[in-house]
């Protein structure tokens, strides 16, 4: 005879009671907490926009870093491969992938915007007293740009000819899914630690070095980012049916004219650049120990420097069949 849960109760009682005990609480969120007790303190510390933002900051790059890894390994299949390509191009027109498009949009446009907020902090101090109103100013923009995309994105995805039917034969197609899956799991890593570091402190301009250059590069490539890959999303996600109408005779038509392949090329040196040096501040905040830290790095740059020697490869050698 099957035993009642009714015993579990207590214990589950006694476990919450574990688990959200003060001596627990501070062992999770560290030693901020201390014994006068000051959790209310911790989070208003932790709440406050700035903070906020440079986690969404941070989250969205390596959610954005990650797709661009994929997309540019997928799209060096036309190099090799027009049918595996326009194979490839009609899983984008699953559910997952049209929905991942989206949220891929909101990622792009809000760390665009809040980078070029840091831009002008950077190069314009006296405007850190405003810092409120830029925030206000970042999420307001964010959302008049946003919400009329998403809702052209969506009509393209309800509308779109070659679209995948929405049943659930369509959610089974577990190859959809890997790209959300991977993004999902590089965000996790990162958010969950990031709720424990302390507060960031502005941090003085470096004045030489390799620091310096990467924090000019960061700059430089931000702001002209800011205009490419918005041109690019803009071209490929909401013009004439968006996605709807990609396929290897789109791009061979695309790369036909040589201004088309400079401009993809700048835009993958400048985001492979951004992306890898956005990267290394995070595994140096996250990983502390030198040989952990020494094979994290290599494994950033060589992976890196893979995808891009591929995706520039493909750019300049392809010629259409």
């Amino acid at each position: 005879m099957p035993q009642s849960p009714l015993p579990l109760i207590p214990f589950g009682a006694r476990a919450f009671k574990i688990v959200m005990s003060k001596r627990t609480v501070q062992r999770a969120f560290g030693r901020t907490i201390q014994e006068g007790g000051n959790f209310r303190m911790h989070w208003r510390y932790r709440g406050d926009p700035s903070m906020w933002a440079f986690l969404l900051h941070r989250l969205t790059g390596v959610g954005i870093f990650v797709f661009l890894l994929v997309h540019i390994a997928d799209t060096s299949l036309i190099g090799w491969s027009p049918q595996a390509y326009d194979h490839l191009v009609w899983l984008y027109h699953h559910p997952v992938f049209r929905a991942g498009e989206i949220l891929l949009l909101g990622a792009v446009l809000f760390h665009a915007l809040n980078g070029l907020r840091v831009v002008l902090l950077d190069f314009a101090p006296s405007l850190t007293v405003h810092n409120r109103q830029l925030l206000v100013g970042v999420v307001a923009t964010f959302f008049v740009l946003f919400v009329p995309a998403a809702a052209i994105m969506v009509s393209h995805m309800m509308s779109g000819e070659v679209a995948m039917s929405w049943n659930w034969e369509s959610w089974r197609e577990w190859r959809a899914w890997l790209p959300a899956l991977a993004s999902a799991f590089a965000v996790a890593v990162i958010s969950v630690p990031s709720l424990q570091l302390p507060r960031p402190a502005p941090q003085s301009r470096p004045v030489s070095g390799l620091e310096y250059l990467g924090w000019a590069f960061m700059r430089v490539s931000g702001v002209l980012l800011l205009f490419l890959v918005l041109g690019h999303f803009a071209i490929m996600h909401l013009m004439d049916g968006g996605v709807n109408r990609v396929n290897a005779a789109f791009v061979a038509q695309r790369w036909a004219n040589f201004g088309w392949r400079v401009y993809d090329f700048l835009m993958l040196a400048l985001a492979m650049g951004h992306g890898v040096w956005g990267m290394r501040t995070v595994l140096l905040d996250f990983v502390h120990r030198p040989t952990r830290r020494f094979w994290a790095l290599v494994c950033l740059y060589v992976l890196s420097g893979v995808v891009l020697v591929l995706g520039a490869l493909v750019l300049f050698t392809f010629r259409p069949r």
